[in-house]
């Protein structure tokens, strides 16, 4: 499978890089500042760190690390963006730095996932779609796909045998 590729980094591999200067600009500004509130980028670099290992670890649950990652990056984003532009009166050269930096390092991983995504997207509508492994039994079904979803007009027995019965398995 082609994997995307982001400055030479498969996803995980830029989950775990950004995960960890997270973590450091945390560390690096608490012991600064002295303010608690300063790991926050600590917080998100460590689930990143922790989603990246679990990717590595379990392949086939390569998807729900990955998006765990993304909801860090699109929060670091946000909560950096917001806390920079109000500039509020106690927040400090510093913190102003810091809450620069998270959201830059957000961003760039939040801006990569969506890159990933839409380059592992199929090119066709009627492509089967699965999330992150080739052997996912949870695809997408297509849109052409009858059996498990009949029509709402259709009242025949194949229509109520179908809705009867279990999924394959």
């Amino acid at each position: 499978m082609n994997r995307y590729k982001f400055l030479g980094l498969n996803m995980p591999q830029l989950t775990a890089a950004i995960g960890s200067l997270m973590f450091a600009l945390g560390v690096v500004f608490w012991i600064t500042t002295g303010f608690v509130t300063a790991l926050f980028p600590s917080l998100f670099g460590i689930f990143m760190l922790l989603s990246s290992a679990g990717s590595s670890m379990k392949p086939e649950k390569n998807a729900l690390y990955m998006h765990i990652s993304v909801l860090c990056s699109m929060s670091a984003l946000i909560l950096g963006s917001v806390t920079m532009l109000m500039n509020p009166e106690w927040s400090s050269s510093a913190a102003f730095i810091e809450q620069t930096v998270m959201a830059i390092l957000g961003g760039t991983h939040f801006a990569a996932s969506i890159a990933s995504f839409r380059f592992g997207s199929s090119d066709s509508q009627q492509a089967e779609r699965r999330c992150g492994h080739d052997s996912n039994p949870w695809a997408i079904p297509a849109s052409n796909n009858t059996l498990n979803y009949p029509s709402v007009n259709d009242t025949g027995p194949i229509a109520t045998s179908v809705l009867l019965t279990s999924p394959r398995k």
